[in-house]
């Protein structure tokens, strides 16, 4: 009786079974006179270059283009996640060529996807949060989202006169059940110093409607 073929086991797992000494240069490597070649798509570019080794075959890195965010390192940088190869896995050849997508490029501190005030459908009442954005800039596989920081939110009305506070850990936002109308939103960080470096965080005015959830993201920006 003939057994199904088994589908090839993923390199992550393939290449730590070998315990085998593999190369981890970049371009175009050589290889014997063959291989079959192991499923590389969707791993990063070092660990496709070490299952690729463990099965004798040779590696050539193909860079896809540039977008947005994502830039194209020079050299190649085995962060970078695999999109596509040739020959697919299963079939023989001596060299196997990836295509590698770019690198999110991006602050360590990238701030909320939305800044500023926004409406929905919903409660009426208020979402907030303070961000801080800014710092140098890093690469890596995935773009991040922001995470707001822990500090004291107050509502006030447009005159000035405090009406609510909320204080929230990192991570959490301040919800205020607030009647339609306008209003202004100031907050300030847990510590009210960054790094020896003030946070300035903008006053910022919103309105509140019947039956809308209004959500405001505070930025302060840092060096």
């Amino acid at each position: 009786m003939e057994y199904p073929r088994k589908k090839a086991v993923p390199i992550a797992v393939a290449a730590l079974a070998t315990g085998a000494a593999l190369p981890l240069a970049g371009g175009a490597e050589a290889a014997g006179e063959g291989c079959v070649a192991p499923e590389v798509v969707g791993v990063s570019l070092s660990q496709a270059r070490r299952a690729l080794g463990s099965s004798g075959c040779g590696v050539e890195v193909r860079q896809l283009p540039a977008h947005g965010s994502f830039v194209t390192p020079a050299p190649a940088d085995g962060r970078q996640l695999v999109a596509r190869q040739s020959p697919r896995a299963g079939a023989r050849s001596g060299t196997v060529t990836v295509w590698v997508k770019p690198l999110c490029s991006q602050p360590v501190l990238p701030g909320p996807h939305h800044p500023g005030v926004a409406q929905s459908r919903g409660p009426t009442e208020l979402v907030a949060a303070l961000y801080l954005a800014g710092g140098p800039l890093r690469r890596s596989p995935h773009c991040r989202r922001g995470v707001p920081a822990g500090g004291t939110l107050t509502v006030s009305t447009p005159a000035g006169k405090p009406l609510a506070s909320r204080t929230v850990r990192g991570g959490r936002f301040a919800i205020f059940p607030l009647a339609p109308g306008g209003y202004v939103l100031d907050g300030t960080l847990s510590s009210s110093r960054r790094g020896g470096t003030p946070v300035d965080f903008p006053a910022t005015a919103f309105t509140v409607g019947a039956h809308r959830t209004t959500r405001v993201n505070i930025v302060a920006n840092v060096p």
